[in-house]
């Protein structure tokens, strides 16, 4: 049935592009009616500009692009868009379909602005970066039953790495199909040093694994291996590996320390593939192998491999827009990272097997982006769907300003689903890119260690009513100057989000929000998160809800909701003058509270915060004095009651008690009652009229997050 539909839309296709009118003169836009045009759809009708343009899937690129007669392709209503001489505001709309874009569309100066394109209205469209297979032939493999076809492989640009299924990620095949293998030697005498840091930051090009965990790989060399350990997980590209000994050589150095007993897999493993809704690509054979899931059969399959790995670029555009429209099914590649410069020298015994440089250790910094603003200016994004995406779905940078995602769903992404970035320059020259009523989930799906939203060096930009989940690492993160530096962040509005499921037990050293470097006016306010979760191996840490990190300072903490974190709900690492005042910090697994470093000026103020646990420290670390101010904040234990403990945790001789913690100089003007929670075993952490709490000034918020998007 596939293969006579696949005809049947080919044929349709040729009768359309010989027997549409063509347009009366080619390459410039005709269509000049008198008046507007009225169209008419199944719920209403919507008036057609004098200008808009078009394109629907059995379009003729020779057409006008009328509703009668339109075009074919995004490029070709790009072009006819140039010629038309009118400052009236102009609508591309597409008619339902997918619309394959197998290379970049590039918008720059030239072309117009004030341009929306758009899906028509109720009608389904996306722009999709993948080429289907459906001539499928039933074979087995490892045992198993398969699906396989042939793909011609002619260059690495042929060799994809994704594949879809409707709107479902298919996984390469892994092994182990559950938990992690752990390094058992990562030959640090043969790793080179970075001088800046070489406790986190030593490269390394090999290391030994167990013998018995090493299959007899037919394909060696397109096996990937992934090493999760700290903030990083690495993605690096086999070299060899000798089965005998355990070593396994690598064509890319790893950007931090490998340590024994961290955690790795193999990825896209021939000799592993077996589950149903597998698939492997074999090089050598020219083959795709797919196991069958459920339903499937020979003749109903159609998968779609990525075969774009980036859908649009902005240079220097502006005023352009789109509204409705599914961004869909992209591919992805090793990044050829230089952060570091040319670590490794010729003279390195494994400096041949180098293909791709050092990649930046946090944040997937350095992957590109399916679609990537620059020095552009109102470039909006508007109810649209960012799926199947397989590096950071959109990035903004250098100097691009006045842009705006509002209302955009974006899941399955494989690195970041949202990156503002801008140069480092005092103030930023990359401002007013604003974030709103978005749904970002399964983030990180490629390179882990990405954010639902990275803001580095940025300023005047509003971050607010989003929801973010389910990925492996931070949420959102801001600012990006580590200590006391000069940073050009400033005033970002990081509201009313809600913000759970983060981390999920895979890296550490993670935030709900993280925050970097000296950023006055910056507001973390009104937020709601919850289920941080840290890696709990022997060298996991850092699950924490709200995370000042380095130098992170003159930021306003306030009205927030944090619990259920697997470390702190609250944690500085050091910082000055930072402002913590009306939030609820609950059940913290480690405590509740927390500052790394004591410095000489007062690190931050911690004033008429709800501060409640079950037998967990309020505040985690020997505090000593005046680390930092605190006043008019409310304390209870559900184990201990108003006998709160702070230190290291509750167990004797780690514990330093309410006397102690006040002769130090805390718990100034403190309250140590139940804070009378509506039901706090449940997580309801509505306050009722009597609190206690309002004794210690705080301020009642409505923390359910009522007013954010739910999908």
């Amino acid at each position: 049935m596939a293969k006579i539909m696949a005809f049947l839309t080919a044929l349709i296709t040729w009768f359309t592009m010989i027997f549409s009118p063509a347009a009366p003169v080619e390459g410039v836009f005709t269509q000049q009616p008198d008046v507007a045009e009225k169209v008419v759809f199944d719920e209403g009708e919507f008036i057609m500009g004098r200008y808009d343009i078009v394109v629907a899937p059995y379009g003729n690129d020779r057409n006008a692009g009328t509703p009668d007669a339109p075009v074919a392709t995004l490029e070709r209503a790009k072009e006819l868009v140039k010629t038309i001489d009118s400052d009236e505001k102009i609508t591309v709309w597409f008619r339902e379909g997918t619309y394959f874009i197998e290379d970049t569309v590039n918008f720059t100066a030239e072309d117009k602005a004030d341009v929306l394109y758009r899906s028509y209205p109720d009608e389904k469209v996306e722009f999709s970066g993948s080429k289907a297979y459906s001539d499928w032939t039933e074979t087995t493999i490892n045992g198993v039953n398969a699906f396989v076809t042939d793909v011609e492989i002619n260059s690495e640009d042929d060799y994809f790495r994704s594949l879809f299924k409707g709107n479902k990620r298919l996984s390469r095949s892994n092994y182990p199909k559950e938990g992690t293998f752990k390094i058992a030697d990562p030959k640090e005498d043969e790793a080179v040093a970075n001088s800046w840091d070489p406790h986190f930051f030593t490269h390394f090009l090999a290391f030994y694994a167990n013998t018995d965990e090493i299959m007899d790989f037919a394909n060696p060399t397109d096996v990937d291996i992934r090493i999760m350990h700290y903030w990083c997980d690495e993605h690096l590209p086999v070299h060899s590996v000798d089965a005998a000994t355990g070593r396994i050589e690598t064509i890319k150095p790893s950007a931090m320390k490998v340590r024994i007993d961290d955690n790795f897999i193999y990825e896209n493993v021939k000799e592993a593939l077996c589950l149903p809704g597998e698939w492997y690509l074999d090089r050598t054979e020219e083959k795709l192998y797919y196991i069958p899931e459920e339903g499937d059969t020979a003749d109903n399959t159609t998968l779609y491999a990525g075969i774009t790995k980036q859908l649009f670029t902005f240079d220097n555009a502006r005023n352009i827009a789109f509204q409705g429209i599914d961004f869909v099914n992209t591919d992805w590649g090793y990044v050829d990272g230089n952060h570091w410069g040319q670590i490794y020298k010729e003279s390195h015994h494994l400096y041949e097997n180098i293909r791709y440089g050092i990649e930046h250790p946090q944040a997937a910094f350095e992957v590109p982006a399916a679609i990537l603003i620059s020095a552009s200016e109102g470039i909006d994004f508007t109810d649209c769907l960012f799926e199947n995406i397989s590096y950071t779905a959109v990035k903004f940078e250098k100097a691009s300003k006045n842009c705006n995602i509002t209302s955009c769903k974006f899941n399955e992404i494989g690195a970041n689903a949202i990156f503002i970035h801008g140069d480092f320059v005092v103030p930023a020259s990359t401002e007013n890119i604003n974030v709103k009523d978005c749904h970002i989930s399964y983030y990180g799906r490629i390179y882990n260690n990405a954010i639902g939203i990275l803001l580095t060096h940025a300023i005047d930009c509003e971050l607010s009513n989003n929801e973010i989940h389910d990925g492996l690492y931070t949420g959102i993160s801001v600012g990006w100057s580590w200590g006391y530096a000069a940073n050009s962040t400033n005033n970002i509005q990081v509201k009313d989000n809600l913000i759970y499921n983060i981390g999920n037990g895979w890296l550490s050293d993670m935030g709900g929000i993280y925050t970097l470097g000296i950023q006055p006016d910056t507001v973390l306010s009104g937020n709601v998160i919850y289920n941080v979760g840290c890696d709990e191996g022997a060298y996991g840490y850092g699950g924490w809800g709200v995370y000042l990190d380095e130098g992170s300072s003159g930021i306003t903490v306030e009205n927030n909701l944090v619990y259920d974190c697997s470390s702190q709900t609250f944690h500085q690492h050091y910082g000055k003058d930072n402002v913590v005042r009306n939030n609820i910090f609950a059940f913290g697994g480690e405590g509740q509270f927390i500052i790394s470093k004591k410095e000489d000026h007062n690190s931050l103020t911690l004033t008429n915060n709800i501060l409640v646990g079950d037998n967990t420290v309020m505040y985690k670390n020997a505090v000593q004095e005046n680390w930092f101010v605190d006043d008019s904040n409310l304390y209870w234990d559900y184990k201990n009651g108003g006998n709160v403990y702070s230190g290291n945790s509750t167990k004797l001789g780690d514990r330093h008690t309410l006397v102690i913690m006040t002769a130090r100089g805390y718990y100034n003007n403190a309250v140590f009652e139940n804070p009378l929670f509506r039901d706090a075993k449940n997580r309801d952490f509505t306050l009722a009229d009597n609190s206690p709490a309002l004794k210690a000034g705080f301020v009642p918020f409505a923390y359910d997050a009522g007013t954010i998007t739910k999908f």
